[in-house]
């Protein structure tokens, strides 16, 4: 793995401690797991709310750093939970956040400002190809991503019952219809019900870069948003983006320059936007190339990964 080495320690699998703290696995062999510990000169953790690793590091006296994935659906945990939040705020000697809705969301924990470090996810741009297709014939819009209530797919098909005056259409939903059956059975009920015939369902998408280049516009309208990766590789195909206007999201997508930001669950707004890019492909070509270059320039992995070195050589 590029030079890395993983070690998988066992651990046993447990249920939260008594409903006020998320510990889902305890280490077997504790004492022995701090003692391959003590070789390195950091811990990084990964998550926001299973406390598993950071509780059993605790009397390992080495820097740490804690990365918080998804806070924007984790902070309503910490702040019923005061013997939770306590031991997440003392877990870390510095807390990386991936935006400023997140930094935000540690301040109201009460970490303090000189403990947090904003460094955004990072895409593999060589990965993605912003060729731009032909602006004649089909205009495909495209989603893709987990099935769930708050990525506002259903949002997405209502925008497009507003859309009935284009006959030139094509919306691609990709996502595991295993996420959320229950919703996903609601979207298929929806499409059918609005009789929108230019949607199609196609998956999982296994080769987001081969499929973020058979579309002209990526959406997402979701309702709330830690940070929205997709945004980015869409962006870094070179395409337009229309995204809500929610968490992370504001980092990434620059209103009316590499897309549009729109209030969330508001398909009309999305509507709107959306006629725009469909009637325009200079501007579609315009705000994908101004998307491309913001990846490439803010978002590229071997950026990201200098900022995450700087943040390792202040405590290592």
């Amino acid at each position: 793995m590029n030079g890395s080495n993983v070690l998988v320690w066992p651990s046993c699998s447990v249920n939260r401690l008594l409903g006020l703290i998320e510990l889902h696995y305890v280490p077997i062999a504790p004492f022995q797991m701090l003692t391959y510990l003590k070789r390195f000169d950091l811990l990084h953790f990964h998550d926001d709310i299973d406390l598993s690793f950071p509780v059993s590091t605790a009397r390992l006296r080495k820097p740490k750093i804690f990365s918080c994935h998804s806070l924007a659906s984790t902070l309503d945990f910490y702040a019923r939970n005061m013997v939770a939040r306590r031991l997440f705020t003392k877990s870390a000697d510095l807390f990386h956040t991936f935006s400023r809705h997140g930094m935000g969301g540690l301040k109201e924990l009460g970490i303090p400002q000189e403990k947090i470090r904003l460094i955004p996810h990072g895409v593999d741009v060589s990965r993605f190809s912003h060729r731009r297709k032909s602006s004649t014939g089909t205009v495909r819009i495209a989603w893709f991503g987990r099935i769930d209530r708050d990525k506002g797919i259903i949002t997405l098909l209502k925008a497009l019952s507003h859309l009935t005056e284009y006959n030139n259409l094509e919306l691609l939903i990709g996502g595991d219809p295993s996420d959320d059956p229950r919703y996903y059975r609601e979207l298929v009920d929806y499409t059918r019900a609005a009789r929108l015939p230019e949607v199609k369902f196609v998956g999982l998408i296994q080769d987001p870069p081969s499929f973020l280049r058979q579309a002209d516009i990526f959406v997402l309208p979701s309702l709330k948003e830690t940070f929205g990766i997709v945004n980015l590789e869409a962006m870094a195909s070179g395409l337009p983006v229309v995204a809500s206007s929610v968490g992370g999201v504001l980092d990434i997508v620059v209103d009316n320059e590499t897309g549009f930001l729109v209030h969330p669950g508001n398909s009309l707004e999305l509507a709107e936007k959306l006629k725009l890019l469909i009637n325009d492909a200079k501007l579609r070509q315009r705000m994908g190339c101004k998307g491309r270059e913001r990846a490439e320039q803010l978002f590229s992995i071997d950026h990201v990964f200098s900022r995450v070195l700087d943040m390792y050589h202040e405590l290592a």
